[in-house]
């Protein structure tokens, strides 16, 4: 009579497949977590298999079914925990947690083109959402400068335009922008901003929205 022990086989095939991934991770540059994700199916795969053999042998010999339970209990935590890593990977989870551990104080200069400001205007109205530092100097341009601190785990876009302007008659508007920000339910990225818009001096400056 010969037994057949089942989860042995699988536990032996799980753990030579999450050998292979993490050996293939390192070796690749991927991300161990996204390769074992395919553990998860691959180990009920193997104890339907298993059961499924059962079946066919016993069908033409006599086998006795046994349970290998630690096998059993061993490739079932691995299953149920590729289970929840597919879970957070899906739901955003596991990005939130991974860029809540990669965040750094970081700074960032911003000086944005000179835009030239047309002869016959004689007012510019000027809106931000956050305060903003007016300096009135000589000369017809109007730009933006300053520095941003803030907390995120990739440096921000500096290229965003933060400034933009629209004549109508003989008044210019400028509205001056921020950047995009995240918040999720883990991470959130702060900043604060130290803006300076100048203006023409010659020109009349009216601020509004800070």
């Amino acid at each position: 009579m010969k037994q057949w022990r089942v989860g042995t086989l699988s536990m032996g095939i799980t753990l030579l497949l999450m050998g292979v991934a993490v050996a293939v991770s390192i070796w690749s540059g991927t991300g161990a977590y996204n390769m074992l994700l395919w553990v998860a199916p691959l180990v009920f795969i193997l104890l339907g298999a298993e059961i499924l053999l059962y079946i066919w042998f016993a069908g033409s010999e006599r086998t006795t079914l046994r349970y290998d339970w630690i096998s059993l209990f061993i490739v079932g935590m691995i299953g149920s925990f590729s289970l929840a890593m597919a879970g957070l990977i899906s739901t955003g989870i596991l990005d939130e947690l991974r860029g809540a551990m990669r965040q750094m104080e970081r700074t960032a200069l911003i000086e944005t083109a000179p835009i030239s400001v047309p002869e016959k205007i004689d007012k510019i109205v000027v809106q931000a959402l956050r305060p903003v530092s007016v300096d009135q100097v000589d000369g017809g341009k109007v730009q933006l400068l300053g520095q941003v601190q803030y907390w995120a785990a990739e440096p921000i876009d500096t290229s965003e335009q933060l400034i933009s302007t629209s004549v109508v008659g003989t008044v210019m508007y400028v509205m001056v922008g921020e950047f995009e920000r995240h918040n999720g339910p883990i991470q959130s990225n702060a900043y604060n901003a130290q803006m300076t818009l100048i203006l023409p001096k010659s020109i009349k400056i009216e601020q509004r929205g800070f």
